[in-house]
């Protein structure tokens, strides 16, 4: 099987991006949760500390939105993580 350029590119960037240091993965990891934390605290204060208006709304949304994209860059940390650990499995066999 012959394998295209824009294949080879693609399968290079995977292998690189995979095989990462593992510190890299966990600083992606630890900016999702303080994003998802930080988000959840803000909801929190929106729901307890506001009145009912308009700036607790959109302080509400925009507190779901950071914690729904902290939560996304975390969970993306995480199989990146176990990807890369699988492939350090696989290919470190002799």
């Amino acid at each position: 099987m012959s394998h295209t350029p824009y294949r080879e590119k693609l399968l290079s960037a995977l292998k690189t991006h995979y095989t990462a240091p593992m510190q890299q993965s966990f600083q992606q990891f630890k900016l999702g949760a303080m994003l998802f934390f930080t988000g959840l605290v803000g909801l929190y204060i929106a729901q307890t500390a506001m009145s009912d208006s308009l700036q607790q709304e959109l302080l509400a949304l925009g507190a779901i939105a950071m914690a729904g994209l902290g939560f996304l860059i975390a969970m993306l940390a995480q199989i990146r993580m176990l990807i890369s650990r699988l492939l350090n499995f696989y290919l470190d066999k002799p």
